[in-house]
């Protein structure tokens, strides 16, 4: 960029109606700020230097940034089989995973007024929404956040939750990742993850009970129960980033990369059978309770992620920790 005072040499100097003009000081006189730019009859001039409104920029930044974590990943899978013609034979194949949802607080977020309308997800056609505004997540805590640098915060005293256009079903192996931090009041229970709206039986939350931190329900008693020594859900850290695997029959939960040992003598085990949801922040129809929280990111993906779980814990926590206004 070249800055000049002198503009007898000025070819054009179009007028910028998307911000206010730079200027500074030269030899005690005030001058516009302008730059050399060349016009398609390659003719050269100078234009000014203006500055782009920053709530314009922010949202068009946190409406087209790129996706985060949209891109399927391959898994090598190994098989055994033994029988008596062939004896035992073991072969290997490669299965791609792909997300279903990734929802992210940098990315397709529209906001007015403090608080969220809509989330979209930067895969499929999938999004987020809440119609009643009392309901909203707001944009940071308490609405004071910024758009594409603040993770949305949803207020389980005002019934904040919101709303897929289309339910989720999950057949088979998933992985699921929440990026948050849990808000106390007075202890941290009831933190309503996910939920089917016309279903009280299915849900994923965390403290549900005393004596238990993550439930995932698929029907009435039908599910898993992640018991706890302690009395209610203590996370390991203040904000968190929560891995929900299922493997077959079998549940895998991490937080910040690190697996869960059950207590003693408990079988975490699940049912093979489908989990569906279509809201965020609310159990099936439920009024009582509601998550208390703010949510940086919520991604799922069709499949059991082993080699490349790391890479993408990593990648999720280092997006996280880079926001602001929270």
């Amino acid at each position: 960029m070249k800055i000049t005072g002198k503009f007898n040499n000025q070819k054009k100097l179009q007028d910028q109606k998307s911000g206010g003009k730079i200027y500074c000081t030269i030899d005690s006189v005030l001058q516009e700020v302008v730059y050399e730019r060349q016009d398609n009859n390659n003719e050269y001039y100078y234009d000014c230097v203006v500055k782009t409104n920053q709530n314009k920029s922010l949202n068009q930044l946190a409406l087209s940034a790129k996706p985060t974590l949209s891109k399927s990943v391959t898994e090598t899978v190994t098989t055994t089989t033994t029988t008596p013609q062939e004896g035992t034979v073991t072969t290997t194949s490669s299965v791609t995973i792909s997300p279903q949802l990734v929802f992210d607080y940098t990315n397709l977020v529209r906001s007015a007024s403090g608080s969220v309308e809509r989330w979209k997800s930067s895969v499929k056609q999938n999004f987020l929404s809440q119609s009643t505004s009392g309901d909203r997540p707001a944009l940071g805590r308490f609405g004071g956040g910024v758009n594409g640098q603040s993770p949305l915060f949803f207020n389980a005293e005002e019934g904040d939750f919101m709303s897929l256009n289309s339910a989720v079903t999950l057949s088979g192996d998933f992985t699921m990742f929440f990026y948050l931090e849990p808000i106390a009041n007075p202890e941290i229970k009831y933190v309503r993850l996910l939920g089917k709206s016309d279903d009280n039986d299915m849900f994923l939350s965390i403290g549900e009970s005393a004596n238990n931190t993550y439930v995932i329900s698929f029907a009435s008693g039908s599910g898993t129960d992640f018991a706890s020594t302690s009395t209610y859900f203590q996370p390991s850290t203040s904000k968190l980033l929560i891995t929900i695997q299922r493997s077959g029959n079998n549940i895998i939960i991490r937080e910040n990369g690190v697996a869960l040992t059950p207590v003693s003598s408990q079988a975490i085990t699940n049912p093979t059978s489908d989990f569906v949801f279509d809201q965020v922040g609310k159990k099936g129809n439920r009024t009582d309770f509601f998550l208390n929280a703010s949510l940086f990111h919520f991604s799922v993906y069709d499949g059991f992620i082993d080699s490349n779980l790391t890479r993408l814990e990593q990648s999720i926590i280092k997006n996280a920790e880079a926001a602001k206004g929270i």
